[in-house]
């Protein structure tokens, strides 16, 4: 007797219960009967794939918690080494450890671990996804569902979050602006690159906006394939709150361009930390506004980069603040609608006075025409020009009105009031042919009833005209 179960285990026999009667006595049949337990393989991945909507969509649900909870993990390891590189670096600016002491190491050395934490996290993230693509595309092959592009982000981020400041004290060689070489700390350009993992501040509200822990977009997304990135989730708050989102955007870039110029300036000049702190935020002041003085100016190649940056997130802001000034100036659909009707009465007024000063001028013309027939005199020569002028303005005016108002027409019928003019055209043709559909039911029936009738009255001479003949014949007899 053979068994399969959905574990692995190793093969094993277990005695059972005697065998049924019928065992010959002295035969050499075992006294006991044997149940052999023969491993087999668990379910495969694609198992899950037959399952119906409704366990897929549960599993889904899964997918999207575990990858939720890794963004979290990864954004909550880049903060803390964030917070690690620059406490290291604010002690080291007040000259309480240098690079070689204990706390300075032990600092990177936490930073480091936070580092390697971090990578395997994103290697985990990108698997999730993959597992989230292979449940909705229905394959079992993960690298059926990877693109090129995605390896290539995943590249793309490992380098960007494994750069840290490392443990110990590393210097190199580097140029400045005037030529020269000098034997510098690599801290700082390590601690301005590390800033980029902030990135993942972006994805964390992605994963965590409404628009994706809803399960009714949760639901849509698995039945239709809605893509929830980060860009959507950016554009849906810039709908939504558009003056608070540029604010914290331009908060935000303002306040890492000030910690990144004091640092460049602080490792690789001889600038004092207080007077540091004041020039960086004026520096990047006027770069991010996009002014420049020229009373200050980056003194190294790593600040230089600093206020390149500073210059393009100043311009991105900029473009960001004038489209939400142009969308909060722009009329809204009421107001386009109330400025319409007012102006359509304006004109309305205009063509009609217009079209009375044309009539008027007009009579004026001829009687000063004919009295300057009459008598040629300067006065009435004056009088009939006048007269003629203001007669041809007023024809102008008309003239004017009526092309401003055809304008006013055209631009006020919008796409709005043409899908409510086809809406509108659609009922009122499926009301036509219910109607239609209705009246010719009752002209059936109605036809049917007079055949009827008909029938009746046929059959009603036929029996007269029977009659008549009976009685004809009974009058001969």
């Amino acid at each position: 007797m053979t068994l399969r179960r959905h574990d692995y285990c190793r093969e094993q026999k277990i005695p059972l219960v005697p065998p049924k009667r019928g065992r010959k006595r002295g035969s050499s049949e075992p006294k006991y009967t044997e149940m052999t337990i023969i491993p087999e393989r668990p379910p495969g991945p694609r198992a899950m794939f037959t399952k119906k909507l409704g366990a897929r969509i549960e599993h889904r649900k899964h997918l999207l918690l575990r990858r939720r909870w890794l963004v979290d993990l990864m954004v909550s390891v880049a903060l803390i080494g964030i917070a690690l590189m620059i406490l290291e670096n604010e002690l080291y600016y007040m000259d309480a450890s240098e690079k070689d002491s204990t706390v300075s190491v032990m600092l990177k050395l936490f930073v480091t671990l936070s580092t390697c934490i971090l990578l395997v996290a994103i290697c985990l993230y990108y698997h999730t996804g993959a597992e989230i693509k292979m449940l909705d595309a229905k394959v079992d092959d993960p690298l059926a569902v990877t693109s090129g592009t995605t390896w290539l982000l995943l590249l793309v981020e490992l380098a960007v979050c494994a750069v840290h400041p490392f443990p110990g004290d590393i210097w190199v060689w580097m140029e400045d602006i005037d030529g020269g070489k000098d034997k510098v700390h690599i801290d700082g350009i390590l601690s301005v690159l590390m800033m980029f993992r902030l990135y993942l501040v972006g994805r964390f509200l992605v994963v965590h906006s409404p628009l994706l822990t809803d399960q009714s977009t949760q639901t849509i997304s698995a039945v239709s394939h809605v893509k929830i990135s980060m860009a959507f989730v950016f554009k849906a708050a810039m709908a939504e709150h558009p003056g608070k989102v540029v604010a914290f955007c331009m908060l935000f870039m303002f306040s890492m361009s000030v910690w990144a110029m004091r640092t460049c300036e602080l490792y690789y000049t001889n600038i004092s930390d207080a007077r540091s702190f004041y020039q960086s935020m004026w520096l990047s002041a006027i770069t991010f506004l996009t002014v420049g003085y020229g009373d200050l100016t980056p003194m190294t190649h790593c600040g230089r980069f600093i206020a390149i940056v500073t210059g393009l997130m100043g311009l991105a802001s900029t473009a960001l603040l004038v489209a939400v000034l142009a969308k909060k100036l722009e009329q809204t659909r009421s107001e386009k609608y109330v400025f319409n009707y007012l102006s359509l009465i304006h004109l309305e007024n205009r063509r009609k006075n217009s079209a009375a000063d044309v009539i008027k001028y007009s009579i004026k013309v001829q009687i000063l025409r004919k009295q300057f027939e009459r008598e040629r005199t300067k006065s009435n020569r004056v009088n009939l020009s006048y007269a003629s002028w203001r007669l041809s303005n007023a024809i102008r005016s008309m003239r004017s009105t009526r092309v401003q108002r055809s304008h006013l027409e055209e631009a006020r019928v919008g796409l709005t009031e043409v899908s409510q003019q086809v809406s509108q055209t659609q009922s009122l043709i499926s009301m036509l042919a219910t109607t239609q559909g209705q009246i010719l039911d009752k002209l059936t029936d109605l036809q049917g009833r007079l055949g009827y009738r008909d029938e009746e009255i046929t059959e009603t001479e036929e029996d007269d005209a029977e009659y008549g003949e009976a009685e004809t014949e009974l009058d001969q007899d």
